[in-house]
């Protein structure tokens, strides 16, 4: 799953400043509410296109620590992409002057892990750096409206993964308005959903995971080539939905998009990445169909659908080798 070439300025490191791990930034500036879901500890800029973000790993979390095989031990793919996620909105904020109350929609975005990640040290909590080139790929009278970012990710001196995401910022007041004008009216919030999906859950273990508060799917099936299900998350569920939201977000997403990809390859696999695209919003008041293929032995394409019309399509990678 190659990523583009890196856009990082290569004298940008000449003038790099030592980050802290020792706190973590304003909850604000990478959109939750709980710190306990806040991992960016630090945020510097180098050039006006050009940053730095620091940030711990969990040695234990509901979410991102709640994970069976073989690949157990090696820091969560979907907490990887979440502290990138939370880099990337850092910046917007920080070094773009995107302000706090702008809506934000990703419509791609990209991870590639590129090798092992070392052990921790004493068995502290691992450290990730994380480097970053910005293009504003849309300016409106001096604001910027869109933007892509790539992110190099570090971890003890080595380069353990890629990622590339592009989005678009809107108004609150400009975002709300084009979202009716779609819907046709006005879209129900997180809580409205139930406390219990409806449907069968999948068994936590086969989708390797241990708490079923965690499954992502239900109604699974087997069908030609690979597997069917539906989207289905609590609406307490403290990581998806930390704070309000009107939509099934990128993250749930992405995660109903590896546990669909378990389903078609086997819980023994290890995740390498995920290349995906967001055509648009998932809406939490209709079904949300997912179907998974092993189109090759080293990726599984997952689609998802609302009624009838594709909203997200996700290649994650897959492999046997560790």
């Amino acid at each position: 799953m190659p990523l583009p070439q890196s856009a990082l300025a290569p004298n940008a490191a000449t003038t790099a400043p030592a980050l802290s791990y020792r706190h973590t930034i304003d909850r604000g500036d990478v959109h939750r509410w709980a710190v306990s879901e806040v991992f960016l500890t630090d945020y510097a800029d180098l050039t006006s296109d050009n940053y730095l973000a620091a940030a711990q790993l969990p040695p234990a979390h509901h979410y991102f620590g709640d994970h069976t095989g073989p690949a157990a031990d090696a820091p969560d793919s979907m907490l990887l992409l979440e502290c990138c996620r939370q880099a990337a909105t850092c910046i917007a904020h920080r070094g773009l002057g995107v302000t706090r109350d702008s809506a934000f929609h990703v419509t791609d975005w990209t991870l590639e892990l590129t090798g092992p990640t070392p052990p921790p040290v004493h068995g502290r909590p691992r450290e990730l750096d994380i480097r970053a080139a910005v293009t504003r790929s849309r300016v409106r009278s001096g604001t910027v409206r869109a933007a892509r970012y790539v992110l190099e990710l570090s971890h003890g001196g080595e380069t353990i993964g890629r990622c590339d995401i592009s989005a678009r910022y809107s108004p609150a007041e400009e975002a709300e308005i084009v979202r009716r004008y779609h819907r046709k009216s006005t879209p129900p919030q997180s809580s409205s959903l139930p406390a219990v999906p409806p449907g069968a859950p999948v068994p936590p273990a086969e989708v390797a995971r241990r708490d079923p508060a965690n499954v992502a799917l239900a109604d699974a099936r087997r069908v030609a080539g690979g597997v069917a299900a539906v989207v289905a998350v609590p609406s307490g569920h403290r990581t998806h939905f930390d704070h309000p939201q009107d939509h099934y977000t990128a993250m749930i997403l992405m995660e109903a998009a590896r546990q669909a990809a378990l389903l078609a390859a086997g819980t023994g696999v290890r995740i390498t990445g995920y290349r995906s695209a967001f055509a648009r919003f998932a809406e939490l008041d209709a079904p949300v169909r997912v179907s998974a293929v092993r189109r090759r032995c080293e990726e599984v394409a997952v689609r998802f659908r609302q009624d009838g019309v594709v909203v997200s399509e996700i290649t994650v990678g897959v492999s046997e080798d560790f």
